[in-house]
């Protein structure tokens, strides 16, 4: 039994004997799913609720459930957004998968589904302070156990890791149409931060305009410039890009998935193992694994920490063929200090000694 195995099992182990109610806090890449096989094994539940956010996770529950070999005939199957039609159903057990990411209007729907059932289940690898308490106050659901990425680290079951943020000013040289009017980026940024002040002295609403201004930044050329650059000097190594907007994801010279696409085919091979260089947004941040890879490129990111640290943990995979292996994280940010103001509150998770600004 292997390290991972046995921590596996010591986490399935605390979670029943603290009632069979609560979250598990296990750091990305630590193999969650197969924790809570290990908990279906002991319950042997015949009616399994299992909730996640988006269908691709789906596919990493049942690909655990064949290697493990195990029946999974009972399991109903649902998105975050479907809940509401569970909500009144008793089950053995229910498991609420990436519980981070749960909407206000889905924790409303899990309260009536928390009052229905005994057996609940939290699943997270990211979980900050503030969700922890909203959790714990509007569901009653407390982390009853928790496993840190340094400790993941220093017992080998993830990768070591490097995060480098690469500052760029905004492009200040090539003009651009923003809605009849010709600026440059930096231009159009600094005329949004300009109005945004005076309506903030008017205590007027700011947040239509705040948008606008983070588009800018979604839809940088400085940051695409910079990204274009990073996937040149790599061009041999795997490298998966996480991109705010499609067009910048269509931009990058390299396969890309999104929204818009109209196959999974070239996501899933990449998945898989295939080709050096894959573009996306909004996919491939929470439950899909990528083999091998140790190369992330963030060119969008927002002050959430949850979803920085699921886009940085999807290189952290151990791999067994390369022991040596260290996770090496760019993140592209402008030197604005409004986006270098979410970065630091969206790097909580992070050992700062592990974090280089260039």
């Amino acid at each position: 039994m292997t390290l991972r195995d046995q921590r596996q099992a010591e986490f399935a182990d605390k979670w029943i004997k603290n009632g069979k109610f609560g979250i598990l806090n296990l750091c990305p890449r630590f193999g969650k799913i197969r924790t809570t096989i290990n908990i279906m094994e002991q319950l042997k539940p015949k009616e399994v609720l299992i909730a996640y956010p988006d269908n691709k996770i789906k596919e990493s529950w049942q690909d655990d459930f064949r290697e493990r070999n195990y029946t999974n005939s009972f399991i109903t199957y649902t998105t975050h957004l479907s809940l509401h039609k569970y909500k009144d159903n008793k089950y053995d057990l229910v498991v609420i998968d990436e519980i981070h990411l749960l909407s206000e209007a889905q924790i409303e729907v899990c309260k009536d589904l928390i009052a229905a059932n005994d057996n609940v289940l939290g699943l997270t690898g990211t979980l900050s302070k503030w969700t922890e308490e909203t959790l714990a106050q509007e569901l009653d659901l407390m982390v009853v156990a928790y496993y840190p990425i340094e400790q993941a680290i220093e017992e080998g079951v993830i990768v070591d890791y490097e995060i480098i943020v690469k500052r760029v000013p905004l492009d200040n040289v090539v003009v651009q149409d923003y809605k009849g009017k010709k600026r440059t980026e930096k231009k159009q940024f600094d005329s949004y931060g300009w109005v945004i002040d005076q309506m903030e002295r008017q205590s007027k609403n700011t947040m239509f305009l705040r948008l606008a201004r983070m588009r800018i930044i979604q839809n940088s050329l400085a940051k695409l410039n910079a990204t274009k650059n990073i996937l040149k000097n790599n061009r041999n190594e795997r490298i998966l890009v996480f991109c705010g907007t499609t067009k910048i994801a269509d931009s990058l010279g390299i396969p890309s998935h999104h929204s818009k696409s109209k196959s999974d085919e070239t996501f899933i091979g990449f998945s898989e193992g295939e080709g050096k260089h894959m573009a996306v947004v909004k996919i491939g941040n929470t439950g899909v694994t990528y083999k091998p890879l140790n190369k992330v490129i963030i060119n969008y990111f927002d002050s959430n920490a949850e979803n920085l640290a699921q886009k940085i943990n999807r290189c952290m995979a151990m791999e067994y063929n390369n022991p040596d292996k260290k996770a090496q994280i760019y993140i592209i940010s402008t030197d604005e200090p409004v986006e270098l103001k979410w970065l630091k509150k969206a790097l909580e998770f992070f050992d700062k000694s592990k974090i280089k600004y260039v």
